[in-house]
């Protein structure tokens, strides 16, 4: 299985990328190559996501070092896709049913917003079913597949899943640029992303600000050996704090 990050400073570096020209779709594909931390709003209440957002948001309307998007929702289908792109802002995708996820990654594309799923636990109970659940959602212009690890997740269960996902052969980037980790929070949740991402190649991390859905953004860079030096961890504790000054 291809390797798409080492454990040493450089794969620590945040957010990187490069392209390649895909013969299939005759275009050139941005691939991300380094690590990919994820960032939902969605668990905070309405009033306290502008605060948030500050401590997240650079100037330029950029996530802050150390996160690649900031999303204020999950939306579950088309309909809660639409709301987000007429708001302007990112969301993630809770696909728990593949047709209406299919529906709501296909919504996010036309409206020129990027897709990330979020695959539920029942379309994972066993790899196949992971593996054909991700690939029709890339198939669709999924840019990022989240998998669920619970509390129970074992490494061998997660290697078995990770390695049947990226096995599928897509159009543009390939499923191990995309594939992604969406892991509970709790005391399993570190060792699991670092294994996930030293042993696995997974990329892509969600945290959640309020830590409920996934841990904190800090969490997630500290458990993925991501020094102080290359993310901005004073903003992101700061947002951190929003949630509980609610």
């Amino acid at each position: 299985m291809a390797r798409f990050s080492l454990a040493s400073r450089a794969a620590r570096r945040l957010a990187c990328t490069s392209s390649f020209y895909d013969s299939q779709s005759g275009r050139h594909v941005v691939v991300p190559t380094t690590l990919q931390c994820h960032l939902s709003l969605a668990a905070l209440a309405s009033d306290r996501v502008g605060s948030a957002c500050r401590h997240l948001i650079s100037p330029e309307g950029k996530p802050v070092r150390g996160l690649a998007s900031v999303a204020h929702a999950i939306a579950a289908d088309a309909d809660g896709a639409a709301a987000a792109i007429a708001a302007g802002h990112d969301v993630y995708l809770d696909v728990r049913d593949v047709p209406q996820g299919l529906a709501a990654v296909r919504a996010l594309v036309e409206g020129g917003r990027a897709a990330r799923a979020i695959l539920s636990p029942r379309l994972c109970e066993e790899a196949a079913d992971a593996q054909l659940a991700a690939a029709e959602l890339a198939d669709a212009g999924a840019q990022v597949l989240f998998l669920p690890a619970g509390a129970g997740a074992s490494e061998d269960a997660l290697r078995e899943s990770v390695e049947s996902v990226v096995e599928v052969d897509v159009e543009g980037a390939p499923m191990g640029a995309r594939v992604g980790l969406c892991v509970a929070p709790g005391t399993h949740a570190a060792p699991l992303m670092a294994f996930a991402h030293r042993e696995l190649g997974v990329l892509h991390f969600m945290s959640c600000l309020a830590g409920t859905r996934a841990p904190r953004p800090s969490e997630v860079l500290a458990a993925l050996g991501v020094a102080k030096s290359d993310a901005a961890y004073s903003s992101l504790f700061l947002a951190e704090h929003v949630p509980d000054a609610a």
